[in-house]
């Protein structure tokens, strides 16, 4: 409280009595007692409050800052430890597959097929293969280009190596597309085939000023300059195609017994992404810093000096720029492990220092000292310990003279407060202390308002509970709605069939329709599957069910997926005369789609249909019903497929088959 305000305080409780009429409330009677307390407690609890408020804010700070840095690294890792894994899956595969002697000699014939020799000694892929042309053999591969220098002619085992480094890139690449930039396999003799957008063949020379020479790339240097075969990051680099800072993570297979390498997975990253979700941590007010665990510091990510590393083309540190402030940062990184947080404390910040895990790099959460002292934050523990005080001392002093002005009051206000609780009813204004002038009649007044406010809002609560009942049923029906539906097709599914079947059958009774059920089959759905693939196989059953659905009465009959590529139709006809004009109807209609299908003779997909009918007062099970339509499908398939054929009632009843 200001001096101001305390002053002005004092002159209201200790000026000069004046005979007037005064009104003297609870409140004013109990201030004239109570405010030299107040003042001394309120002078005690702000400084303490200070204190206590700036440790406890300073231990949950750094509790919250190792937390969420520890969340960082791990969300970090996630992507390199993919590529990491990517690149050891790839390299097992080509080994697995590199000693297999029948293998060695196809890939061998494959290089042949794949890549094509220029003048200069220099191999490519063939033209036209990146942009997904085929090769004689039928395969593809789109996305996928290469380059080998002249400098060493290739041998059996170079092509064989080459040609599947080819294969399998494109294996892993394609199943990376959209997550990985690129994915390639270099061979040591100066070659790699590469998935990417960019075909490499357009690119990349080896003559003239711009040719290429891949010993002098960081990533193939370091491969295949020794006997390692653990995975390395190169130094960043900044990509003009791209416009961003990348670097490349290479893993070189294990050397043979003469230290030579025969294949290393390279992955080029771009660093974007990472730099974006850096730039914003967590916390809010605190900034970041990716530095590699080498001995001097080399930055990866710093916005106070990214002008420095761009200059540098990647080079600065923190030792070259002299951070001195980023020295201890450094030193902490040496003696932490993949994962974990220290937290190093300066003048003006703290930060949170860790590894990311399966990087050669360290992130560093800075927070600054100077965030800690909030105005709103001290302000409000001082403004809540004084509340609590004074509360206690108010209502020591205030006891003996608000006992009786107060507790008779209370106890009618609490019975009133008691039968709205119970029953929800309004109060008369009589059985509440209305007429006292102070505050508890005040409160009184505005309770008999709160209660008929409170009556109405029940009211109105009691109607909304209606409401939501009866959207709970709605609710409630539609699942009923979905359980019965075929996800796929939106057809009826096995469950509503069997059920509708069995009903259906109970209730033929004394009628003249007759029962129809008709099994339907998609014809070589099978080699449909293989040919074009699952979803296309998926489309096509959506289409059947659609033809289906429009050649049945959508009222009385039910159209129902009955498992696979088969669909089940159960209806009622008037005469056993109608099942050959309904079952050639569902095959002409299919047949007017022209949904191609190349594995069938008729060109197009095509149904066959098997009927079978149930007469009025006939006991027969569904088992039984479901037996003879599907012995009438499998007729039709022995006819031919494309057909209807309806079972025979007797066996001296002659096969009805018709022809779509």
């Amino acid at each position: 409280m200001s001096g101001t305000g305390m002053s002005t305080l004092l002159r209201m409780v200790f000026r000069p009595k004046v005979k007037q009429k005064t009104r003297h409330t609870l409140a004013s009677r109990a201030l004239r007692l109570a405010a030299l307390r107040i003042a001394l407690v309120c002078a005690c609890a702000g400084g303490v409050s200070y204190f206590i408020n700036h440790s406890a804010l300073e231990r949950s700070l750094r509790s919250q800052l190792s937390f969420s840095t520890e969340q960082a690294l791990q969300r970090e890792s996630l992507p390199f430890r993919e590529v990491k894994d990517l690149q050891k899956n790839f390299l097992a595969e080509f080994s697995r597959i590199y000693a297999i002697p029948e293998a060695r000699q196809s890939l061998a014939r494959s290089f042949d097929d794949i890549f094509y020799r220029h003048e200069d000694g220099s191999y490519t892929q063939r033209p036209g293969l990146f942009e997904g042309e085929p090769l004689p053999d039928g395969r593809r591969f789109p996305d996928m280009s290469a380059t080998y220098a002249p400098d060493v002619t290739p041998d059996e085992d170079v092509k064989t190596r080459f040609a599947l480094s080819y294969l399998l890139s494109y294996q892993f690449g394609s199943a990376t597309k959209g997550r990985l930039f690129n994915f390639y396999g270099v061979v040591p003799e100066k070659g790699f085939p590469i998935y990417q957008a960019a075909d490499i063949a357009k690119v990349f020379k080896y003559e003239g000023p711009d040719a290429l020479k891949l010993e002098t790339f960081e990533f193939f240097s370091r491969g295949f300059g020794g006997p390692q075969n653990d995975t390395f990051f190169t130094r960043i680099y900044w990509d003009p195609s791209n416009n961003a800072w990348m670097t490349t993570i290479a893993t070189p297979d294990a050397p043979d017994a003469s230290g030579k390498h025969r294949i290393m997975a390279c992955v080029d990253v771009l660093l974007a992404d990472l730099m974006k979700r850096t730039a914003n941590p967590t916390l809010p007010g605190a900034r970041a810093t990716i530095f590699a665990a080498d001995d001097q510091g080399t930055l990866i990510f710093d916005s106070k000096y990214a002008d420095a590393i761009t200059a540098s083309a990647g080079e600065a540190s923190i030792s070259s720029l002299a951070l001195a402030d980023y020295q201890p940062l450094l030193k902490a990184s040496r003696s932490i492990g993949a994962g974990s947080v220290s937290l190093v404390d300066s003048a003006s910040e703290i930060a949170a220092v860790g590894r990311i895990p399966d990087t050669p790099w360290v992130l560093a959460v800075h927070y600054p000292k100077s965030l800690m002292r909030p105005a709103v934050l001290t302000n409000l523990g001082i403004v809540v310990a004084v509340g609590l005080l004074t509360l206690f001392v108010e209502l020591f002093i205030l006891r003996s003279i608000l006992q009786k002005q107060v507790a008779e009051p209370l106890v009618r206000l609490i019975h009133a407060t008691q039968l709205v609780g119970r029953s929800g009813v309004t109060v008369a204004n009589d059985a509440l202390p209305t007429h006292s002038d102070d505050e508890i009649g005040e409160l009184a007044r505005d309770f008999a308002s709160m209660a008929a406010r409170v009556h109405a809002a029940h009211e109105a609560l009691e109607g909304k509970i209606r409401d939501r009942t009866s959207e709970l049923e709605r609710l409630n029906q539609k699942l009923v709605t979905i359980s019965q539906t075929d996800e796929m097709t939106g057809v009826a599914n096995r469950r509503r069939f069997d059920a509708v079947l069995a009903s259906e059958l109970a209730g033929l009774g004394q009628g003249q329709d007759l029962l129809m059920l008709a099994m339907v089959d998609a014809d070589w759905f099978k080699g449909y599957n293989d040919r074009y693939g699952h979803p296309a196989g998926d489309a096509c059953l959506k289409e059947i069910a659609g033809v289906l659905e429009r050649n049945t009465r959508s009222q009385q009959d039910l159209v129902a997926r009955y498992g696979g590529e088969e669909f089940a139709i159960i209806a009622r006809i008037a005469s056993a005369k109608n099942a050959p004009a309904i079952g050639q109807a569902l095959c002409s209609a299919m047949a007017v789609v022209k949904l191609a299908h190349e594995g069938s003779p008729f060109g197009h997909v095509t149904l066959s249909v098997g009927i079978a009918l149930a007469a009025p007062n006939e006991n027969i099970s569904p088992e039984a019903l479901l037996l003879e339509a599907d012995r009438a499908l499998y007729r039709a398939k022995q006819a031919g497929r494309n057909q209807a054929v309806v079972a025979e009632p007797s066996a001296d009843t002659p096969i009805q088959q018709i022809g779509a």
